[in-house]
């Protein structure tokens, strides 16, 4: 099964609770695996007098991570984590929580104080406290369907709770710094885009794929670039475009020479966008040609694997523009829900990262 999501708080915050925490040292252990891993405090729970057992996870990291216990986690008092002050300040921390009301409720106040916080929703037009519950709801569904987590009622019925936390007699809205992009996650921003849009949603998103566009561009180009059969398959495209390369198409094109800029002379040292050009502009020669389609279509129709050929020319094809759009922020503003219809899984800057962001990529909608 699929390990449990983490919830993207702010830049330097996430959130999940004690059932994810092998899927969380699982993926320190793969995706940090060259860089500093962020510390993970384990909370101890809301409920008084109630105490987690800090040697039983010390133990289950260890089992995953050599030394990850020793090294990586830190146990603190719910009241101590369960503030403002503490989900604001610079230090990098996944936070697991002991169960999902005490992780929902400092979800649930972070985010309608960050709502509040941007101006994007002014009240009481707008109802802060339901697009949360809305929010947390549509991001924790898939965790339910998909994950590792055992039933919770809380969970099956978030929306609710959520809203009666938020609504609480007794409930004091969280104060939040606003700082653009920094305190947005992408799902934040595309659920917010999706049911709720508005212009500053819109100006979030391209500011955040501003910031990324280069590390954008590097994991496309090393996903491209690290694996063979996407370069037996590049070879191939030449291969067709030098059998009916003309004058007027100007196909023509020198395979080793290719591969030596693209690869050796871009790719290889780190310069990727200038890679991905070089690449692109190959395939946009070719690709549109009815014929080129067709031998992948008949393909397709007459050889068992011919899948494989279509489903390479659609990966390519969906993911190179919108790489583009982000490296040159050339988005259309007044229908920016057409251009982010092409994010998907294949864009591998999203990809590795889908354990953060279970709105964005669980995004497959068939009714």
């Amino acid at each position: 099964m699929i390990g449990q999501s983490l919830y993207y708080l702010n830049n330097k915050k996430y959130i999940t609770n004690t059932r994810n925490v092998e899927t969380v040292i699982h993926e320190l252990n793969s995706f940090y695996h060259t860089a500093e891993p962020r510390r993970i405090v384990m909370v101890h729970p809301s409920e008084v007098d109630a105490h987690i057992q800090p040697l039983e996870y010390i133990v289950l990291a260890n089992e995953t991570r050599a030394n990850a216990g020793d090294d990586l986690l830190d146990f603190e008092e719910w009241e101590d984590v369960a503030n403002p002050t503490y989900i604001q300040n610079s230090d990098k921390r996944i936070i697991i929580f002991t169960d999902e009301t005490d992780m929902l409720y400092v979800f649930a106040n972070y985010t309608a104080g960050l709502l509040r916080a941007s101006g994007f929703y002014p009240e009481p037009e707008n109802d802060i406290n339901a697009i949360t519950a809305h929010y947390l709801e549509a991001v924790i569904h898939q965790d339910t369907v998909l994950s590792m987590m055992s039933y919770s009622e809380v969970y099956a019925d978030c929306r609710n709770h959520v809203l009666g936390v938020l609504n609480a007699e007794d409930a004091e809205p969280w104060g939040i710094t606003f700082q653009n992009g920094k305190n947005f996650s992408y799902d934040l921003l595309f659920f917010l885009n999706d049911f709720y849009p508005c212009a500053r949603v819109s100006e979030l998103i391209i500011e955040k794929f501003t910031i990324h566009s280069p590390v954008m561009a590097r994991d496309v180009m090393e996903h491209f670039t690290s694996r063979r059969h996407y370069s037996a398959y590049i070879m191939s495209v030449i291969d067709y475009m030098n059998a009916n390369a003309t004058e007027e198409n100007g196909w023509a094109t020198d395979k080793k020479q290719f591969f030596k800029d693209v690869y050796v002379n871009a790719a290889n040292k780190a310069n990727y966008t200038m890679a991905f050009y070089l690449l692109e502009e190959m395939w946009n020669k070719v690709k549109d040609d009815p014929d080129f389609i067709a031998v992948h279509q008949n393909k397709a129709d007459t050889t068992p694997d011919g899948w494989e050929y279509m489903d390479l020319y659609t990966e390519i094809n969906n993911v190179f523009p919108i790489v583009k759009k982000v490296l040159e922020r050339n988005f259309n503003m007044d229908n920016i829900r057409e251009d982010l219809a092409l994010i998907n899984t294949d864009v591998q800057f999203f990809s590795k990262r889908q354990n953060r962001i279970p709105y964005l990529i669980h995004k497959y909608p068939l009714i």
